[in-house]
């Protein structure tokens, strides 16, 4: 994982995690990547925390993605026990956690 982002930009409607560093830290970061292709990620490794922000106003995570990097089985209540905030408004569920801005409230499961 990266500790800065490529460019010096902000992002566009940014949302997404803060999260205490470490193991997952590290593995949320990557997964970001993952689960929210073709959007830009930021990871900004703060010392005690990693900042994580996705452009664009929404920001998925999935457990499973999470489990991969990790390497080992993982339950969402460790992302929120290891979060001590986040950037936009946050919906949880136990397979997925959605960060998004007021203007994305509709739930990615009721567009589809």
């Amino acid at each position: 994982m990266s500790d800065e982002s490529s460019t010096t930009t902000p992002i566009a409607d940014p949302v997404g995690p803060v999260v205490q560093a470490g193991e997952i830290a590290e593995a949320v970061g990557e997964a970001a990547r993952i689960d929210n292709e073709g959007k830009r990620v930021d990871i900004r490794n703060r010392g005690s925390y990693v900042r994580i922000e996705v452009d664009g106003g929404e920001c998925v995570l999935h457990r499973v993605t999470i489990e991969e990097q990790l390497g080992r089985p993982f339950q969402m209540h460790e992302l929120e026990v290891s979060m001590p905030s986040f950037v936009g408004r946050i919906e949880t569920g136990t397979e997925t956690v959605r960060f998004y801005l007021a203007n994305f409230a509709t739930s990615a499961k009721e567009s589809a």
